[in-house]
């Protein structure tokens, strides 16, 4: 694991050129939506349509980078001209590999809405309420300090089962973009795919790697928290969550090449 983690880090810095797409998709997606999201519902749904194809053809570019940077790591590989081949070659794919993960990740979440409603039951909180204690701190305050003991117990156990629920979520998909690129292009047959990797002999490895990745990330979000506020320490903080991102995606690619894909001379594509 830790080899795996060393090599990611000097593949990263080799390679730091694969920052350079995301730090601009980032600006332009974000001035994209502050400018573009206002409007008729028509041009709402335009809007949003137009962003999933720029995430899209993004991720379809980028993950291709990932994938030649793992597969050539000693930084000898043009990178930003891959881009434009990865979009032409995966961006259908990346459409439903968008599709599958947000269908899923509802579909989850529902079930855990209702497992909750089963288990914990109704906090007895109705939307407008929290929409009127979401106005400001002094709001929330009073909000909070209304609620009976009973009510603050059920909201803490919706918090949690929220919480697992999403961390769940966030492991199912974790292998489900480097298998696209290193074994099998189509996004239904890679989920399967994905997910049986996940849940082989190598599971316990696997919950490993995203345990590093979830404390590594709550860390940063801390930092980012206490700290943001200064104009100085959040332009820093702000590189080193591109580089942070960068890495975990370089991360989590070679350590699916590593123990799934580069084995022998053949790759395995079964499901």
């Amino acid at each position: 694991m830790f080899n795996i983690i060393r090599e990611s880090f000097k593949i990263t810095n080799n390679y730091i050129i694969i920052a350079t797409p995301l730090i601009l998709f980032s600006l332009i997606s974000g001035l994209y939506l502050i400018f573009s999201g206002h409007g008729s519902s028509l041009n709402i749904i335009f809007t949003i349509i137009l962003f999933f194809s720029m995430l899209a053809a993004f991720l379809a570019g980028w993950f291709y980078m990932v994938t030649k940077a793992v597969k050539e790591p000693e930084g000898k590989e043009n990178l930003l001209s891959e881009f434009t081949a990865g979009v032409g070659e995966y961006f259908l794919p990346i459409i439903g590999f968008l599709f599958n993960t947000i269908v899923i990740t509802i579909a989850i979440i529902i079930g855990a809405i209702f497992i909750g409603k089963k288990l914990i039951g109704s906090v007895g909180v109705t939307s407008s309420e929290v929409t009127a204690a979401l106005a400001s701190v002094e709001a929330m305050k009073t909000f909070v300090a209304s609620l009976s003991e009973e009510q603050l117990l059920k909201i803490n156990q919706w918090n949690i089962i929220l919480f697992l629920t999403m961390i769940f979520n966030y492991f199912i998909f974790m292998f489900y973009a480097p298998t696209m690129f290193f074994k099998q292009k189509n996004p239904f047959i890679s989920l399967l795919i994905s997910i049986r990797d996940l849940f082989s002999r190598k599971v316990f490895k696997n919950i490993g790697l995203f345990s590093i990745i979830f404390i590594t990330y709550m860390i940063l979000s801390a930092l980012n928290a206490l700290f943001g506020a200064n104009i100085i320490v959040h332009f820093v903080l702000t590189l080193v969550n591109f580089y942070y991102v960068t890495f975990i995606a370089v991360l989590v690619f070679n350590y699916y090449y590593s123990n799934y894909a580069k084995i022998g001379s053949t790759i395995d594509k079964m499901v």
